[in-house]
């Protein structure tokens, strides 16, 4: 799975201008991946600054809330407004975590884009071949539109879901304990880490 992870986020070789006006979501998704690649690039980056750009990209470019909707499914529903907020904040950090990690194994892969599936006007789907090491691995990015912009809500490499694989570890934790019972495990192991 980590090897899953980081060829998804050394994504593109484009040129697109960063100041381009993002209309379709391959566009949204290769200028996002762009800035992602930039920070990856800058080896003298010191870590902790690399994670606030992270935390920054992610805040512009993700759905935060359709991820966490559907990280934990029918206890979203069941959550209290403020077990929402913290929940949407720590997976922001465990996230954030996982990539600044990987972001340090980025050799150029190569990342091409295949096309984009609109559903509704409000979802989309684009398509992208990762080479890495002579293999190619298929990438999708799930998008929503929200108030006209595309965000990222999900990526599926070789058809495994970032949103699924976070589902299924927080499964147990949600079924005993509840939202706040996994919003309390996050927080002691981000705390583990941070020391």
């Amino acid at each position: 799975m980590k090897k899953i992870l980081l060829a998804v986020i050394l994504l593109s070789t484009s040129f697109w201008s960063l100041a381009q006006t993002t209309t379709t979501p391959t566009q949204a998704a290769e200028v996002a991946i762009t800035k992602i690649i930039a920070i990856a690039a800058d080896k003298e980056l010191p870590g902790d600054e690399r994670k606030e750009k992270l935390q920054g990209l992610m805040k512009e470019y993700v759905d935060l809330q359709a991820v966490a909707q559907r990280v934990l499914a029918v206890h979203w529903r069941k959550a209290s407004k403020e077990e929402k907020i913290k929940f949407i904040g720590l997976f922001r950090q465990v996230l954030t975590n996982t990539y600044a990690g990987l972001l340090d194994e980025y050799t150029n892969e190569e990342v091409r884009f295949i096309g984009e599936e609109i559903k509704k006007e409000k979802f989309a789907e684009v398509k992208s071949i990762v080479i890495s090491g002579g293999k190619e691995i298929p990438v999708n990015y799930l998008m929503l539109n929200r108030k006209g912009t595309w965000k990222l809500y999900d990526f599926v490499a070789e058809g495994i879901s970032l949103v699924r694989t976070y589902s299924t570890e927080y499964k147990s934790i949600l079924r005993s304990k509840g939202v706040s019972g996994l919003n309390e495990e996050l927080e002691k192991k981000l705390t583990e880490v941070a020391e």
